[in-house]
């Protein structure tokens, strides 16, 4: 059995910062990481370009269940933030780029931040197993004094005892790069709940005849989540894409986690979107009609054609009851109206998100309320902490789950070395 200060189970973003945090504060750190490598799903953040925090930081940027998970990270981020994070990394020698707040490596490779954090781990002396899965952690008790003391920590290929544990095994979004949602039953054996882990930062998946229509359309538009009941329940604007299966972009990955939850507790939400932000449903009906007046217009698809791509024009008439060949003269006031007010409030009701393969985050997992904000550890079991995507934490597009991934490793390492 091999001992240790502490030891962290997942080797991702969260686990490379609480290693290096705790290392950096005198304490003996081992690493277990089921990839060939530590870091693995750094490479694939922000296409290849590693988005790793961003200079814009609200309450409202970091999501969990209720109010609580919002208030929980932007009290985290008080004690170790954006501006730390940029400042840690330049003194690993990662210099920063800044575009409308989004941070990169100047390098504009993920690669150098994964090689340079791996090589300062080496540095400091922190033993990384690779290719192993911590498989079970129990509570060790001293026979002598009766009182905890650690823990005996299995994995698929020993034993391990060590003062601390930390778990940052990440979620179950992007299983290919590790997150297989393994630290959940650990979390749970040693006395934790968990909230459902859900898709987050995904599509949503329809059941229209349109979709082959519109499919490989983008354009800019607003889309709104509501609930079942109809609450609004997050809103958001920018590139909308249109897939086969449903709809994607950045706007719809960032409410598609309340379609998530809403759909998992057997509800029926649905999007409301608009296609034409710039422009009033007066404004539309007022053109369409000019359009439909227009001798040189001979069918309603070329009515639209200055308006709409012609793929989601065609989507939008069929939407409409309207063939794409009809005459303007056979179109009513009343389905003018109608093509008017779906371009900025077409309803999409869906049936699934993308699932935990197409997902960049998991919304879910252990609740804020059973961890000190302070110390990311455990309100129940004595020297257990968390980090990263394992707590009930997920953050928009925008660098802002790496962000959670600093903060929450950083302070989890530094509490697990000191407290």
């Amino acid at each position: 059995m091999e001992n240790t200060d502490i030891l962290i189970a997942g080797g991702g973003a969260a686990g490379i910062m609480a290693a290096l945090a705790a290392s950096r504060s005198g304490a003996g750190v081992t690493v277990i990481e089921k990839m060939s490598l530590p870091g693995k799903k750094i490479l694939a953040t922000g296409n290849g370009k590693c988005n790793y925090t961003n200079y814009y930081q609200s309450k409202e940027c970091y999501r969990g269940s209720g109010e609580d998970g919002c208030s929980f990270a932007w009290d985290a981020l008080k004690k170790f933030g954006c501006r730390e994070t940029i400042e840690l990394f330049k003194k690993y020698g990662i210099m920063p780029y800044e575009k409308d707040g989004y941070v990169y490596p100047l390098t504009g490779q993920a690669s150098s931040v994964r090689n340079i954090l791996e090589r300062q781990l080496v540095n400091t002396g922190t033993v990384i197993h690779t290719d192993e899965k911590v498989v079970k952690a129990t509570i060790h008790i001293n026979k002598k004094h009766k009182l905890q003391d650690g823990f005996i920590i299995e994995t698929d290929k020993k034993q391990y005892f060590a003062k601390k544990f930390i778990i940052a095994t990440g979620g179950r979004a992007g299983y290919v790069h590790g997150s297989g949602g393994s630290g959940y039953k650990i979390a749970k054996c040693l006395g934790h709940s968990v909230v459902p882990p859900l898709p987050a930062l995904t599509s949503c998946i329809l059941n229209e005849r349109f979709l082959k229509d519109w499919a490989g359309v983008r354009t800019k538009g607003t889309v709104r989540a509501y609930s079942g009941t109809g609450r609004l329940l997050c809103k958001d604007s920018g590139e909308l894409q249109f897939v086969a299966q449903g709809i994607s972009g950045i706007p719809v990955f960032q409410v598609s986690r309340y379609i998530s939850v809403e759909l998992y507790n057997k509800r029926k939400p649905y999007l409301i979107i608009d296609i034409m932000p710039l422009y009033s449903v007066e404004e539309i009906t007022m053109e369409l009609k000019t359009h439909r007046a227009d001798p040189v217009n001979k069918s309603a698809g070329d009515m639209l054609e200055g308006i709409l791509n012609s793929r989601l024009a065609m989507a939008l008439l069929k939407k409409c009851g309207i063939s794409v060949k009809c005459k303007p003269a056979g179109i009513t006031d009343k389905e003018i109206n109608k093509i008017a007010k779906t371009m900025k409030e077409w309803r999409l009701n869906p049936e699934a998100t993308g699932g935990f393969d197409k997902a960049q985050v998991t919304c879910g997992g252990v609740p804020v309320s059973e961890i000190n904000v302070d110390t990311m550890e455990s309100k129940i079991c004595s020297g257990l902490y968390f980090a990263g995507e394992i707590t009930d934490i997920d953050g928009i597009c925008g660098g802002y789950n790496l962000q959670w991934a600093w903060t929450s490793g950083y302070i989890a390492g530094i509490s697990a070395a000191t407290v």
